[in-house]
């Protein structure tokens, strides 16, 4: 199963560092010697890459941030307040989880060209957080869950506010928690194609998924390219996913047990 897993992006980067004779060959070449850096000097010195990952850095760590603030208040006010209205509202935003994003491209691009919005960063970073925010408020619910509300009512009999017991006290025991839901939000803006690819036209202003679709003419596949580009598109989830290992597996079954 490891050798099945790791077989496409061991493939994606051989195929990357191979000179164009070993790239369009009939045979698929596994292993070789002969190795080159001129599809990754290509990509730089024909395409606005550089510009392509400046934009999908810009798109994701501002979603990222938004949707985890927003997913924090909102799941900490599920979890510990109560109101008139909370399970509907709990309820909705399961209900918002569970609709397939698949769906609101068509809406989501008549709305946004009736607002002129079309072609615009800020507009991809709003429709970004309708997918983050529902998953991120269900997974820091269960989390806030776990975490004892003694520990809150103890500060707040020393004088703290609830502002203070949040930031002071909830916050630092709900870090894994918090952690999961940033690399997940940051992994699906950083990846996603389908509403980058509608929503914008400008090749200047594309992310890497939708910049790396120009690399193929009709029927035309500049593999080397296509290679190099989705390997250093993938190095900084590799990376992030390493670093962050712990608190992701601490993050994703902290939920499972209360108390």
């Amino acid at each position: 199963m490891l050798v099945v897993a790791l077989f496409p992006p061991y493939f994606m980067t051989i195929t990357a560092f191979h000179p164009p004779s070993l790239s369009f060959s009939r045979t698929p070449t596994l292993f070789s010697t002969d190795l080159s850096l001129r599809a990754f000097a290509e990509l730089f010195d024909k395409y606005p890459y550089l510009q392509w990952m400046a934009n999908t850095a810009l798109v994701s760590v501002c979603s990222t941030i938004f949707s985890v603030t927003v997913a924090t208040l909102a799941a900490y006010s599920l979890s510990r307040l109560r109101y008139r209205g909370r399970s509907t509202l709990s309820s909705a935003v399961f209900f918002v989880y569970l609709f397939p994003s698949t769906l609101l491209f068509i809406p989501m691009f008549i709305v946004l060209n009736s607002l002129h919005m079309l072609n615009w960063l800020p507009a991809l970073i709003a429709v970004y957080l309708t997918f983050s925010v529902p998953f991120s408020v269900w997974l820091l619910k269960a989390y806030f869950l776990s975490i004892p509300r003694e520990l809150e009512d103890a500060a707040q009999v020393d004088g703290a506010t609830r502002w203070q017991s949040l930031a002071l006290v909830v916050l630092p025991l709900a870090a894994p928690g918090i952690a999961v839901a940033c690399i997940y939000a940051f992994t699906l803006a950083w990846n996603e194609y389908l509403y980058a690819f509608t929503l914008l036209g400008d090749q200047e202003k594309f992310t890497l998924a939708t910049g790396l679709t120009k690399l193929i003419f009709g029927d035309v596949f500049l593999w080397g390219m296509i290679m190099a580009g989705g390997v250093m598109m993938s190095a900084p989830l590799l990376i992030l996913y390493f670093v962050a290992q712990r608190y992701i597996v601490a993050g994703l079954s902290a939920g499972a047990i209360k108390g």
